[in-house]
């Protein structure tokens, strides 16, 4: 077995479990009566994989490589389901390179094996009851989805909020329900993007030396790989390095500090305050919730004392300004939260709609200390951006989904052998809360299925509708 695979074998099906022994006894009688989980065959990875990259590298005109492509997905999903998860959890890094399919409907990497493995599901496993599936996070989840729906009432752009509504709410939420009716699939999705994010991290720190692409900005050379900029690489590493620096601390191999330092480059090279921020609180709370409270605090005094070293160099003009807390880019926050906190006061209830935000920012609400960047697509706070896009709904839905996997994952941390999975999942919900505090938080594609994707790491394994991927 790979070194991949003993982490997969280590993870194994979905945290969590009752505490009654009757209970126990029923589980493992359950067990025994369903036939094993298949595990992932790599040829059928193969096929797939080369399918997607088939769909996705083939000219336009060439309508026969485009059917040859999603064949070849189809088929190496329909031979392994558990390829589906796992190449979607690969995919994520990469969503950027969408194309169309049929006149202006396009999809991207991950939507596109999305589709297709509900398809499979739905051919191969016709037992499968279609219901909604029963999770541990029914009500907050309904709550989104219904939250996600009025927005379109007050949109001024309906197209643009059917897409957002599309990309960053239905597909990450049948993301999350193919995880949990795929019974152990969420390890394999888990693993999938752990090695393409840290493809994607190694591919930014080789940019430096070779001086090609990235960012110049402010005295420095920021990485960021194929990603749109430099903040959107380090919020998708944010969400990576707590899960391999949990599964490092946690003795799963020594390997695995190769990926993390790895990770860990990349989202340095970012020159992200956010990301440095972000990846600071997960590293610390993966700390906490694997019980090493002396590494969390002397993580934690080094990281400030860096900070404020750092910064006193970089006020003194010895260091880059980009390292300065008091450049530019703090006063523009400033107005733009003012701006958008007026947007709320304006439509405190649904809010503006998906995607509206950008729009009604320019022509109405831009203050003139944030005259200089006019362009902003969104209010780089996740309390005001789940508010101002989904309304008041949709910020106590957000808020009910936090609040059941904080519930979920102290069940799972004292009942499962795994615990480094829920203490990666922990850190990266820290990531989400503090580097989102200052920047997106999850209406980008990648971002939104690695937050239900950590939200299902931490699910029961015993909630109703599940089907084994045989």
């Amino acid at each position: 077995m790979t070194a991949w695979g003993d982490v997969l074998a280590t993870i194994g099906p979905p945290l969590g479990g009752s505490t009654s022994r009757g209970a126990r006894v029923a589980e493992v009688q359950s067990v025994a009566r369903r036939p094993p989980a298949m595990a992932l065959d790599w040829r059928a990875a193969v096929l797939a994989l080369a399918g997607v990259l088939l769909t996705f590298a083939a000219p336009v005109h060439r309508v026969d490589l485009l059917a040859i492509g999603v064949l070849a997905t189809f088929v190496g999903v329909f031979w392994s389901p558990l390829v589906g998860p796992t190449l979607i959890g690969a995919s994520l890094p990469f969503f950027f390179f969408a194309r169309q399919i049929v006149g202006p409907l396009g999809v991207t990497p991950p939507g596109l094996v999305l589709m297709l493995t509900w398809l499979v599901v739905l051919v191969r496993f016709r037992r499968l009851s279609l219901a909604w599936p029963r999770t541990a996070y029914d009500l907050p989840l309904a709550l989104f989805l219904v939250a996600a729906l009025l927005s379109l009432l007050v949109t001024e752009y309906p197209l643009l909020s059917v897409r957002e509504l599309r990309a960053l709410i239905l597909e990450p939420v049948l993301f999350f329900w193919l995880l949990h009716v795929l019974r152990g699939s969420a390890p394999f999705a888990l693993a999938g993007f752990l090695v393409a994010a840290t493809i994607t991290a190694l591919a930014a720190i080789a940019q430096i030396p070779l001086h090609v692409g990235g960012t110049t900005a402010e005295g420095v050379r920021r990485a960021q790989a194929w990603y749109p900029s430099a903040n959107h690489l380090a919020l998708m590493l944010g969400r990576a390095l707590p899960f391999l620096l949990a599964a490092a601390l946690g003795g799963l191999g020594r390997w695995l500090w190769l990926p993390v330092a790895i990770v860990g480059g990349g989202l340095l090279l970012t020159f992200s305050s956010g990301g440095w921020l972000g990846g600071t609180a997960a590293a610390m709370v993966v700390a906490l919730v694997l019980g090493r409270r002396r590494l969390a605090v002397r993580a934690g005094a080094a990281a400030a004392a860096v900070l404020v070293v750092v910064s006193g160099l970089a006020i003194a003009g010895i260091l880059p300004e980009r390292l300065s807390p008091l450049r530019q880019t703090s006063g523009l926050r400033l107005d733009l939260w003012l701006s958008t906190l007026q947007m709320i006061r304006d439509r405190p209830v649904l809010g503006v709609g998906l995607d509206n935000f950008a729009y009604l920012y320019q022509q109405i609400y831009l203050r003139e200390g944030a005259a200089a960047e006019p362009n902003l697509s969104h209010p780089h706070n996740w309390l005001l951006h789940f508010w101002v896009e989904l309304g008041l709904l949709g910020l106590v839905a957000f808020g009910g989904l936090l609040f059941r996997f904080g519930t979920l994952a102290r069940v799972a941390l004292t009942q499962s052998s795994t615990r480094w999975v829920v203490a990666g999942a922990s850190g990266a919900m820290a990531d989400v809360l503090s580097h989102g505090f200052i920047d997106n938080s999850y209406f980008v594609v990648d971002l939104a299925f690695l937050f239900w994707l950590a939200l299902a790491l931490v699910v029961n394994g015993r909630a109703k509708g599940r089907i084994d991927p045989t």
